[in-house]
């Protein structure tokens, strides 16, 4: 918490030291500005959407298998203490380490695999966030913004809906990406 106040403060005082710096520009002529936000982009363009939802559908796999192994060592365990009073010290052991090897592997298993979906969900956020990045250095140079901040991050808490890009981000993005299909 405090270090997201302190990361939000500081994000502000960039801001201002970076429109401080343009200031003299202004009074020359007038400094291009523009927003972008980044977050409703990537929320919103095809190539996000499709990213969630494979995101969505690999998590649910995971779930689905980590459930399966809960399901067998449980089972596992309900036998264990049913049959505790029938069965002789050497099977009860057997049954106890066959439990225990099961509920490593579910560990070894959900650590693995956390582990690859986190970074293949960097990996592709990666790409998208790149790619549009690239949509907005064009516009960039089309249009000669001289500024331009990322609404989700920036902390802006005022401008004018004319600045704001975001839109025409998502549309040259996904048209993007159909062309590359």
């Amino acid at each position: 918490m405090k270090n997201s106040r302190f990361f939000r403060n500081l994000t502000l005082i960039m801001m201002l030291i970076v429109v401080s710096a343009w200031l003299p520009a202004r009074a020359l002529g007038q400094v291009k500005v523009a927003i972008v936000n980044s977050q409703k982009a990537f929320d919103q363009s095809l190539e996000g959407k499709k990213a969630v939802a494979i995101l969505q559908e690999r998590e649910e796999l995971l779930k689905a298998e980590l459930k399966k192994m809960d399901e067998a060592i449980k089972a596992l365990k309900q036998k264990l203490d049913s049959q505790s009073l029938t069965l002789n010290p050497e099977a009860r052991k057997e049954l106890q380490q066959e439990i225990d090897r099961k509920e490593a592997d579910r560990q070894k298993y959900e650590q693995e695999n956390s582990r690859n979906f986190e970074q293949f969900k960097s990996q592709l956020i990666k790409r998208i966030r790149e790619e549009m990045l690239a949509v907005i250095d064009e516009l960039i140079r089309e249009r000669g913004f001289e500024l331009v901040f990322d609404l989700s991050t920036s902390g802006l808490i005022h401008y004018k809906p004319e600045l704001d890009i975001t839109d025409e981000v998502i549309k040259r993005y996904d048209a993007g990406r159909t062309g590359k299909r």
